[in-house]
């Protein structure tokens, strides 16, 4: 089964039903999360991006089940390199960082909120920082240095990016003033 899995990856593309039908089936064999984690977290496989696409689809629905993976996560997350896996790897730390069900150890928190600090001052896509933005919005409610990090950051780059940046910068700024 867990090779049916990686046929699967290798063979899927970004088209909604693709991505739906490899998250139904996390859901309908939760046994095989743990090799969907694994083949997501091997930067070294061409295809790993793939296997981020349905991690953060499940984040978003389940994120309960990926408590026993975090670790795992939060170890690879500062490594992407491919755009795809790093704006699926923002959502899935915007889906940790804020979720109700879980409890995150503090080297949880610690590298969630380091690489989103990274991801709004390295040359990322909007999407990326947008997600950056609200995960740390959230550590910021009971971490305050994490709110004057974040208006000193959004303020210095708010005159380079684009609309869309601009308008999240806006309201996170908003939210923490």
């Amino acid at each position: 089964m867990k090779e049916f899995l990686f046929s699967r990856l290798e063979k899927s593309n970004a088209g909604t039903d693709c991505r739906n039908g490899l998250r139904d089936f996390i859901f309908d064999h939760p046994e095989h999360l743990k090799d969907l984690i694994a083949f997501g977290t091997d930067l070294k496989n061409k295809n790993h991006h793939k296997a981020v696409w349905i991690i953060e689809m499940v984040a978003e629905v389940k994120t309960g089940i990926l408590l026993p993976h975090i670790d795992s996560i939060c170890e690879t997350i500062s490594a992407y390199k491919n755009d795809s896996a790093i704006r699926g790897m923002s959502r899935v730390a915007f889906f940790l960082g804020t979720s109700k069900n879980i409890t995150l150890t503090e080297f949880q928190k610690e590298k969630l909120i380091e690489i989103c600090l990274d991801w709004l001052i390295r040359d990322e896509r909007v999407a990326c920082k947008v997600y950056a933005m609200k995960t740390l919005v959230h550590f910021g409610k009971k971490e305050p240095w994490i709110n004057e990090e974040l208006k000193e950051i959004l303020g210095r780059d708010y005159v380079w990016q684009s609309a869309g940046y601009k308008a999240a910068a806006r309201e996170v700024l908003g939210r923490i003033k």
